[in-house]
């Protein structure tokens, strides 16, 4: 069995980038999958915009609705479960056997997915009837035609995330950077083309999936890395299905929160689904450039030092944590100071050229009621999504149950008490406290099983956050002091003003007390 060589005989083997001098540290990894990240987003953001801004509301809460349909499992078979099993397995093998297990994976993806597209396209009435519950704002009809035509997305999708598994296990981070912005261009076109029109929209974001997936496999040839087809099995495979046990349940808690927050959401007023998806993806911009792609970066680097020393394994895990800190504090509050800045420049600016038209006023204002308070949530749940992937390296499964267990259950204790006296803001509130409890939950176990120096990150932590906080205050009090416009002008203006001062103020006084990442940032180590 492949899984009893030693590991130093299997790295041997393996055509991988050379451990070394030049291999590229795990925080150069970091910031060139967030160039990627950072262009991919900005598209994503501007495909959201136009989502938003070309097609009526009641396409949008139904797509809205129907997305999240192939979302339920899009954890557990594509970038969730595949990055946190497969990639700790793969880099463990040789060349031959790393591409057979890929392989095999393939095989399984293939299988599952064509299971569950046809189970979907029979049942697509009672799944979307669960979701939404009762009659609510949400055109039922309508959401049914649209799952069943977005659902395709999620084999895509799968395979995209497999060909980045394989990719960042082999430290190529370019590919996997820049796929997703496939996806953004290609869903954009396709919007433009058909505005207004349900079924063109949903099959926009099927092609968009498609184009990820296929751009990545020059890069797979490149480096010699495409799965070997053929082999429906690899002993390996056990184990990599076997860590993807506590995604199996923590996917399904954490849709059975999805359920239970479409259900609220749709008992409240009309676009108030569009409205805490748009709140969700500046939420998920934030943490993708700032928090997901350094932790994939240093997720490789952290596997492949898993078996040094303790202390080797902490330093590289507080780098890491250090990163994610040091841009996530600043970048959640600039959401909680202008959140209505943010919403309108990026989801209202047709309305720059073509005055009276673009998204719906309430809707836009829903939006920056639920951003505000989720600002809060952008440095607890970024730098738990690194701490969290330490499970997976030491394969040990039983945690990541039981934290996301109270993570989804406090979520949805926290919406069900909060959304009925505070509305669509609840369920940003809910998150927010969730999400504190989080992370002090994760650094408390992770502290007692690496020898992890937490005392130096908790005093790193309040430094970056008290740093951040003076920067937002001074922020805050020039932008009340600058007249700026209400209309879309203004908006952008005061979004630019926000965090052209914001990063000034951090980054002067964090170079002035002698921060090791501002310092690298100068001189170019993480860049290279």
């Amino acid at each position: 069995m492949v899984g009893v060589e030693t590991s130093s005989k299997k790295n041997s083997e393996r055509d991988l980038p050379p451990y070394g001098p030049n291999q590229p540290s795990g925080a150069s990894g970091a910031f060139t999958l967030m160039g990627g990240t950072l262009v991919s987003r900005l598209t994503g953001l501007l495909r959201n915009s136009l989502l938003n801004q070309l097609f009526p509301q009641t396409v949008t809460d139904a797509f809205t609705v129907a997305f999240k349909v192939p979302n339920l499992f899009r954890e557990l078979l594509a970038e969730g479960a595949l990055t946190n099993s497969f990639v700790p397995i793969y880099r463990g093998q040789s060349q031959p056997d790393a591409r057979r297990l890929a392989g095999a994976l393939a095989g399984m993806l293939f299988l599952v997915n064509g299971i569950l597209l046809l189970i979907t396209t029979l049942a697509a009435p009672w799944v979307v009837r669960l979701l939404l519950g009762s009659e609510g704002s949400v055109d039922f009809e309508l959401a049914v035609q649209l799952t069943r035509v977005v659902f395709p997305f999620l084999a895509a999708i799968s395979f995209s995330a497999l060909a980045m598994g394989v990719l960042q296990a082999n430290e190529r981070f370019i590919g996997p950077a820049w796929a997703p912005v496939a996806l953004n261009v290609v869903t954009v076109v396709l919007m433009l083309i058909f505005p207004s029109q349900a079924v063109p929209l949903a099959l926009a974001f099927v092609f968009g999936a498609i184009a990820q997936f296929l751009i990545q496999i020059p890069f797979l040839v490149r480096y010699k890395l495409l799965p070997k087809l053929g082999h429906f099995w690899h002993p390996e495979l056990a184990i990599v299905l076997v860590l993807m046990v506590p995604f199996a349940f923590t996917t399904g808690a954490r849709q059975v929160l999805n359920v239970i927050s479409t259900r609220i959401l749709n008992s409240l007023e009309a676009g108030s689904q569009t409205a805490f998806f748009n709140a969700d993806l500046f939420l998920s911009l934030a943490l993708g450039l700032f928090s997901i792609s350094p932790a994939l970066a240093y997720y490789s680097r952290l596997s492949a030092n898993a078996s040094e020393e303790p202390a080797a394994f902490s330093k590289t895990l507080l780098e890491g944590l250090r990163l994610i800190a040091f841009f996530t504090a600043p970048a959640g509050l600039l959401l909680l100071i202008v959140p209505d800045a943010a919403v309108n420049s990026v989801l209202n600016w047709i309305t720059a050229f073509q005055p009276g038209t673009g998204t719906n006023p309430r809707t836009l204002e829903l939006s920056a009621d639920a951003l505000a308070p989720l600002g809060l949530a952008v440095f607890p749940l970024g730098v738990s999504n690194l701490l969290m992937r330490t499970f997976y390296i030491r394969r040990e499964v039983r945690w990541p149950i039981a934290v996301t267990a109270i993570f989804i259950i406090s979520s949805g204790v926290l919406y069900t008490l909060l959304v009925p006296p505070l509305g669509i803001v609840g369920m940003s509130w809910g998150l927010v406290i969730a999400a504190w409890l989080q992370l002090i939950l994760l650094l408390g176990l992770v502290t007692r099983r690496e020898r992890f120096r937490w005392a130096a990150f908790c005093r790193y932590a309040i430094a970056v956050l008290g740093i951040a906080g003076f920067a937002c205050g001074v922020t805050y009090l020039i932008l009340q002091m600058v007249p700026i416009a209400t209309n879309w002008v203004g908006f952008f203006t005061r979004a630019i003003l926000a965090t052209g001062v914001l990063a000034a103020v951090y980054l002067f006084i964090s170079s002035f007390l002698g921060f090791s990442e501002i310092q690298r940032l100068r001189i170019g180590r993480y860049s290279r």
